[in-house]
């Protein structure tokens, strides 16, 4: 079945080259050539050693001009272009809401019926999960709708915590990203529909959206052409192929597939005007002065100003120019970022290959769409 929607994906698009739009709408109305945004990043990723880039800018709501700079294999000098796929990591979260959505509106889930409930056993018996049995009390009360939001309290990485699961806080109570969390929620999928993540993703969502170099799992069609990845240092950590789903990040994408499912949410199609109230509405409003590491406990009031908060498996804030939804991903060595400012109708998605793109990432946003608005420091991009 797969097979089958990847080659009628396929089918349906031909090949795609950049595009060369001439004038760029930033989110302040002002066009600023495609020339000179391409001679900006272009020095910009030069500066940083960057790997590679891949870059698509999203105005009225289309695809008007993508962009790859650098390598994709830079020990044989191998350019990266367009079609070369890269690891998504986080990016995949917000692909995981989504499917979730789809899959309520069908009468298969619910967002605040127990997470226990779609279970065949008690979570004890799942050895991966067991340490959330020694609450159970606690366990019991964690909805869809809490993992979606980062608030069930699972940690960010059981290896950050001696390899366990335990909740870190009460459910329902704090914003605390987690892959854990996520990853209970793709578990709980393919435990209650008896299908694998990756079948329901190309379903859903990839063969629907027409991504067809985008999956949850490693292709073999990948093989043809896809990017290494680089440390800070230059040295190659390798290619992420990962041969089992997560829900968290194991998606392989491009910018180009990545951002027809961003003008998706944009555009609020493919699910009902209430799904969409549910999934980019606040949940819970981020407090921490951080997204990840120690500062993550220390409170703030410093991003109430643009109510940064979490939807169902997407970021949020406002801006200037209306809502912004976005999410990072962050792998060992990939590193990337996507942003849309739907009632502009402007997006930017950019999916790298090289540990230095943080430091950058606040440069590139401002070069491509005039975006200095993300909460890139509460990221802790740039070093922040």
């Amino acid at each position: 079945m797969r097979l089958l929607l990847t080659i009628v994906c396929s089918f349906l698009l031909l090949p795609v080259f950049s595009q060369k739009a001439t004038g760029i709408k930033q989110l302040n109305g002002k066009t600023v050539s495609s020339t000179s945004i391409q001679k900006r990043v272009q020095q910009i990723v030069d500066s940083a050693k960057l790997a590679g880039l891949q870059v698509a800018i999203v105005n009225d709501n289309k695809i008007i001009w993508t962009e790859s700079f650098g390598f994709k294999d830079i020990e044989n000098q191998q350019k990266l272009n367009d079609s070369t796929v890269m690891y998504a990591a986080s990016l995949t979260k917000p692909v995981s809401g989504y499917i979730f959505m789809r899959l309520a509106e069908k009468g298969i889930f619910s967002l605040d019926k127990p997470v226990r409930d779609y279970l065949k056993k008690p979570i004890a018996e799942y050895p991966k999960w067991k340490d959330l049995a020694d609450d159970t009390a606690a366990f019991n009360r964690i909805t869809p709708r809490m993992l979606l939001s980062h608030s069930a309290g699972l940690p960010v990485l059981r290896q950050l915590y001696g390899n366990k699961t335990n909740l870190i806080a009460k459910p329902g109570e704090k914003f605390y990203y987690s892959n854990e969390g996520i990853n209970l929620l793709g578990f709980m999928i393919e435990e209650y529909t008896g299908k694998k993540l990756e079948d329901i993703a190309s379903e859903e969502v990839f063969a629907p959206l027409q991504m067809p170099r985008t999956s949850m799992i490693w292709e073999h069609s990948f093989e043809n052409n896809f990017s290494f990845a680089y440390f800070k240092d230059g040295k190659k950590y390798g290619s992420e192929r990962r041969e089992s789903s997560r829900a968290a990040g194991s998606m392989t994408t491009t910018a180009q597939d990545y951002a027809r499912f961003m003008i998706n949410l944009m555009k609020e199609q493919g699910l009902k005007k209430s799904s969409y109230q549910q999934l980019l509405s606040p949940q819970i409003f981020v407090k921490s002065k951080r997204g990840f590491g120690p500062l993550r406990d220390s409170l703030t009031n410093e991003n109430d100003a643009i109510k940064l908060a979490w939807g169902l498996g997407i970021g949020l804030f406002q801006s200037p120019y209306g809502k912004g939804f976005f999410h990072t991903g962050h792998g060992e060595a990939n590193q990337n970022y996507a942003v849309a400012f739907p009632e502009r109708g402007i997006a930017l998605v950019m999916l790298s290959n090289s540990e230095n793109f943080e430091t950058v990432s606040a440069e590139l946003l401002k070069a491509c769409i005039g975006d200095t608005y993300s909460p890139l420091k509460w990221l802790g991009h740039g070093g922040q």
